[in-house]
């Protein structure tokens, strides 16, 4: 009896003394879609590497129109004759500056966009800390969550505070 009431004690103490947590829950993948500044970045950087696109399209269109003639020169020819080995040599080697120049743009363009994801990250934590402050926030989760109530998605609100910046 005296351990039941003491249980019953110590939990009525416990619930007294206990504070409300305010938990918020922030969906990072709406973040990112709906913030100005990325969308804009991400043109930019399209726009960027747009002219350097449309050369190596150009540049695979030739080599596809080089590689149809050096064909039908074939079914024409019966011999191997120099100039389709020198054909072939030229064809060769366009198409190794060509997987080489895409390799190359790739990255860059690749790299350009992590650094940029980089700087909106920060952005994004640093915002979310400072919000954290001003609201009173316990705790703010944003991955991995089975179930959010929209009392506690604090999405919207994060946008917000970003894009007023």
């Amino acid at each position: 009896m005296r351990v039941l009431v003491i249980f019953f004690l110590s939990a009525l103490c416990i619930s007294a003394n206990a504070q409300n947590l305010k938990i918020g829950f922030i969906d990072t993948e709406q973040v990112l879609a709906n913030l100005t500044q990325y969308k804009q970045s991400v043109n930019t950087i399209s726009l960027e590497f747009e002219p350097k696109k449309q050369e190596l399209l150009d540049l695979f269109k030739h080599i596809e129109l080089l590689r149809v003639n050096i064909e039908s020169n074939k079914k024409a020819s019966t011999s191997d004759s120099d100039p389709n080995l020198i054909e072939l040599s030229k064809l060769k080697e366009l198409e190794e500056s060509f997987e080489k120049e895409t390799e190359f743009w790739q990255k860059s363009m690749n790299s350009k966009k992590i650094n940029l994801l980089n700087k909106i990250e920060s952005l994004i934590n640093n915002s979310i800390n400072e919000f954290a402050l001003e609201e009173g926030y316990d705790l703010i989760l944003y991955k991995d969550v089975a179930f959010v109530s929209s009392k506690v998605n604090i999405t919207q609100k994060i946008i917000e505070k970003i894009e007023k910046q």
